[in-house]
């Protein structure tokens, strides 16, 4: 579990492709504080596990369930994600609980400034127009985020400098892709409801 607080910018350092799906390592530097083999990181909104640490890097594993339903199969050498390790029940929830389970993913429209603050537009697929709400939570690359906008076939984030210079989101232009994890209590409430 994970509070959509971003802790540092990642860097990949190799993905290897195998029989399981993908092998990443990472540099890090803030995370390392207390990182451990089995700890549980959020990389740019997916919970993985790390299974090794060696000096600054630590690696993971992606199967292919979760490169099916994220953005990880466009990482490369080089690319810059989100990290954030698991909250402890001492923690301090700055954003709200995200899970790290990647519903899916969605490309951003437009990014433009406005008032001081960036604003990014992202495309609303259907499946996930029930679950959005103005002035609702959500997890975007592993982000806590507010709905500021919610409009037909779109929504709206507005990003204040701090979390623009603490996240990836400086590097998003049009078209970019990133992971949606929509807030869990929509989906459980969705669920009940259903029966």
């Amino acid at each position: 579990m994970f509070t959509g607080i971003v802790e540092e910018i990642g860097i990949i350092r190799s993905v290897a492709k195998n029989k399981d799906g993908l092998k990443l390592d990472i540099e890090g530097n803030l995370i390392f504080n207390d990182l451990k083999v089995n700890d549980s990181i959020s990389c740019s909104g997916i919970c993985l596990t790390v299974i090794e640490i060696k000096d600054n890097i630590f690696s993971v594993q992606l199967v292919h369930e979760t490169i099916n339903r994220s953005n990880a199969l466009n990482w490369g050498d080089g690319a810059r994600i989100n990290l954030e390790r698991a909250l402890l029940p001492s923690t301090r929830i700055g954003g709200h609980f995200v899970q790290g389970h990647v519903d899916c993913t969605i490309s951003v429209i437009k990014v433009y400034e406005k008032d001081r603050s960036a604003w990014i537009k992202f495309e609303l697929k259907n499946s996930l127009d029930k679950f959005i709400i103005q002035k609702g939570s959500i997890a975007l690359d592993g982000v806590s985020l507010t709905v500021a906008k919610k409009s037909r076939g779109n929504f709206e984030v507005a990003i204040i400098p701090h979390t623009m210079e603490l996240t990836t989101f400086s590097f998003l232009k049009p078209g970019s892709i990133v992971n949606v994890e929509v807030d869990m209590m929509a989906k459980y409430i969705e669920n009940l409801l259903k029966k």
